[in-house]
């Protein structure tokens, strides 16, 4: 991992750490971006060890997620996105294998859904409008 990918991790590590839970939500979906992106640009230059690693990093933002989920409240929106994180770890481990970089990049937009979804409800919940209120930047390539 070259200096700048590791400032930007440190970064957004940062910010996740002062941050609302519906801001946290944001930015963990945000950082599966940034690793898918990272993963397919990996791929493109058929950097295996590169492509590992920015699995194993999607694998742990998927992990995050899920394990903030509330799914002893019963409530149907946790398990709806249970299922949907585990449909995207299957693709990501399906697209491991078989190196399809549409696989994740159909992933990386489903987290963006997710993530602007948050982002909203923040707003919604502050009572503000306008543009996005926390942005790492658009770092899927």
């Amino acid at each position: 991992m070259n200096a700048y990918a590791r400032s930007a991790d440190a970064y957004l590590s940062q910010r996740i750490l002062g941050t609302s839970p519906e801001e946290q939500a944001a930015l963990i979906m945000e950082a599966g971006q940034l690793h898918l992106g990272r993963a397919i640009q990996a791929l493109n230059r058929s950097d295996l060890t590169a492509a590992t690693r920015s699995y194993i990093r999607v694998s742990e933002v998927i992990q995050e997620a899920t394990l903030r989920l509330d799914l002893e409240g019963g409530s149907e929106l946790a398990h709806n996105l249970a299922k949907l994180y585990d449909w995207w770890t299957r693709e990501t481990m399906a697209a491991a294998r078989t190196k399809d970089t549409n696989r994740l990049a159909t992933v990386a937009d489903g987290m963006g859904e997710i993530r602007q979804a948050w982002e909203q409800y923040h707003k919604k919940k502050l009572g503000t409008g306008g543009g996005p209120a926390f942005q790492l930047g658009s770092q899927v390539g």
